[in-house]
């Protein structure tokens, strides 16, 4: 190494924090900045990942503001890194190899809402990576006849409320708490009740309104951390290792990355491997930015700090020379010693084709802006039953077109090009229109899935009533005898319908195989009708049979559906068919193989 040690034994742990879209995450922290990017967020919700870096003092500054005794305290950490993360479903990227790189989470839950179906989501994928975390019950502002005091220790805000509110949160914590245990979690409870620790999960209330609880959370955060996570924290001065947070061009520096440093050192002048569009990329630190205590790396409100080295844990701004087709979200390597260089390059290529590489034949065609989002996408879609064709990142291309087009055969409702935050090339354009392929794109990972969940059941909807509009559909009747109308010319008589339902112009076949000609007209109390349903009881006219002499006064009826109709509706459209309609085909087919052959409606 070319930098000079620093003279540290633990390094600035990484706290991800996640949680359920618009239950406040990056309220939170923006109320600790003091920043606004939540507002400047796509829908207020949270795209990529952020990273703000919280030094010691200034925590002691904001927890003396609610008078917390933790503030005098010996703090052996540096600080924290804390990463603010997309709340849809999955988080991003967010991991090394082998394991998860935040070393504890903060799950927000609106405490007026409680726990979704995102949250859920979020905590099991912490439980998979083994990441300890703290909630955040957040909006307590909202709980009626709640009175706020700014900035305020929980605990003492708590103990100004009136009963009948205290006794409101009280329950929605014990649910929350409830909840958790319905999920396997051994304990959980309010911060302040909890004796150990290592046996339950913290709640803590918070407002990220009025401030309320959110030095409390900082408190118990970094108690939590210094007490039980520092073994997990040693400085290391070796080779720096890290995920590529974002890849933007900006103003009078060109390409620049956006890295998140979560173990070694690197220094300005190192080579370093990362992920690209085609392979992985080796290239040289030009320059390295660091955003201001404080403030956050995907929207800083002071200028970077250019620095000759950077340790971990760190969210930094790299310059370096052929870093355009890097892709956000793959692992970044520094070389330290020119021996490992293949082996390095190797390990990035094998985790970026993991999740680059999809094998599914039949499915949709997804595109993202980074690796993280592509991730996401996918673990969202394929949890929600999309199967997956390719999944890429970058703008959409005439290529992805004309794989979607293939995809048509196999699956017609899954030749869809889906974007996430993406361009579409004008020849993609041109393309989709010749080959009649949809693309849909969206900002918002959960909207992306709904638009295209809501096309492929309205395609399908349309497709299968007109299929089955097409066919004659099964329906059994029985003849009452007492309502022989006219025996011939035409017969006209009563029947109950047993299953299924009739409609006019179809052939109707007795339980014995004997062919009653097609159904002229229906009635129903004298009046014609177009179709009689289940249960119910008409009169119906058939031209050229007699009653008594081509059938019974009490036959069982069928509808003499053709082969090549009883193979459809056997086939794609039995789910379509009502339970009394199976039932009925069944009977009809078995009617038809004992005039016919075994095989017949197979």
């Amino acid at each position: 190494m070319n930098a000079k040690s620093e003279s540290k034994t633990i390094r600035a742990p990484i706290a991800c924090i996640l949680g359920h879209i618009d239950h406040g995450k990056t309220s939170l922290l923006d109320y600790i900045r003091g920043t606004v990017v939540q507002q400047r967020e796509a829908a207020g919700i949270t795209q990529h990942i952020g990273a703000s870096y919280f030094p010691t003092d200034d925590i002691r500054a904001f927890l003396r503001k609610s008078k917390q005794e933790f503030a005098n305290k010996e703090i052996q950490l540096p600080g924290i890194l804390i990463i603010d993360t997309p709340g849809h479903a999955a988080f991003m990227n967010l991991r090394k190899r082998g394991g998860a790189i935040a070393d504890i989470a903060i799950l927000v839950i609106d405490v007026t809402a409680g726990n979704m179906p995102i949250t859920w989501e979020s905590v099991r994928i912490l439980r998979e990576r083994k990441v300890p975390f703290v909630i955040a019950a957040n909006k307590i502002d909202r709980i009626s006849g709640w009175k706020s005091t700014k900035d305020a220790d929980f605990l003492d805000s708590y103990n100004k409320q009136r009963p009948h509110v205290k006794d409101f949160l009280d329950e929605k914590l014990i649910q929350i708490g409830v909840d958790f245990l319905q999920e396997g979690f051994k304990g959980i409870d309010r911060y302040d009740k909890i004796k150990d620790f290592t046996k339950k999960i913290a709640i803590v209330p918070t407002s990220a309104k009025t401030g309320e609880g959110i030095s409390t959370l900082l408190m118990v955060l970094m108690g939590l951390v210094q007490q039980f996570l520092t073994e997990n924290l040693k400085f290391s001065e070796g080779p720096a290792k890290g995920v590529v947070l974002e890849v933007k061009k900006e103003k009078g520096q060109g390409i620049t990355m956006d890295v998140l440093i979560y173990d070694g050192i690197i220094n300005k002048g190192d080579e370093f491997i990362v992920g690209g569009l085609e392979k992985p990329i080796k290239s040289k630190v030009r320059a390295l930015l660091r955003p201001k205590p404080l403030d956050e790396i995907r929207d800083p409100r002071q200028k970077f700090d250019f620095e000759e080295f950077v340790s971990a844990a760190s969210g930094i701004k790299i310059l370096a020379p052929n870093i355009d087709d890097v892709v956000a979200g793959s692992p970044f390597r520094t070389i330290g010693n020119p021996s490992e260089e293949e082996m390095i390059y190797n390990d990035i290529l094998e985790e970026v084709q993991n999740i680059r590489i999809k094998t599914d034949k039949a499915g949709v065609v997804l595109k993202a802006d980074t690796l993280g989002s592509l991730e996401a996408l996918e673990n969202h879609f394929t949890k929600n039953g999309v199967k997956i064709c390719i999944a890429d990142v970058g703008s959409i291309k005439k290529e992805d077109i004309m794989n979607a087009n293939l995809v048509k055969l196999l699956d017609p409702y899954s030749a869809v090009v889906l974007g996430f935050n993406v361009a579409i090339l004008p020849e993609a354009e041109e393309q989709a229109i010749m080959d009649n392929v949809r693309i849909f794109t969206n900002n918002v990972i959960y909207r992306l899935l709904e638009d295209y969940i809501e096309y492929a059941e309205i395609r399908k909807a349309e497709e299968t009533a007109k299929g089955l509009s097409e066919l004659v559909l099964p329906a059994k009747l029985q003849m009452i005898p007492d309502f022989i109308f006219r025996n011939s010319d035409p017969a006209v008589f009563g029947v109950l319908i047993e299953a299924g339902t009739l409609y006019p112009k179809v052939p109707l076949i007795t339980a014995k195989g004997v062919k009653a000609r097609r159904v002229h007209q229906i009635q129903d109390k004298g009046k014609t009708v177009e179709k009689a349903g289940k249960d119910t009881e008409v009169a119906i006219s058939i031209r050229g049979i007699e009653i008594g002499r081509d059938i019974g006064k009490d036959e069982t009826l069928y509808v003499n559906v053709p082969e090549s109709h009883v193979r459809q509706l056997m086939g794609k459209f039995l789910d379509e068919l009502t339970v009394d309609q199976k039932q009925a085909l069944r009977e009809y087919i078995i009617i038809q193989r004992k005039l016919q052959h075994p095989w017949w409606g197979m």
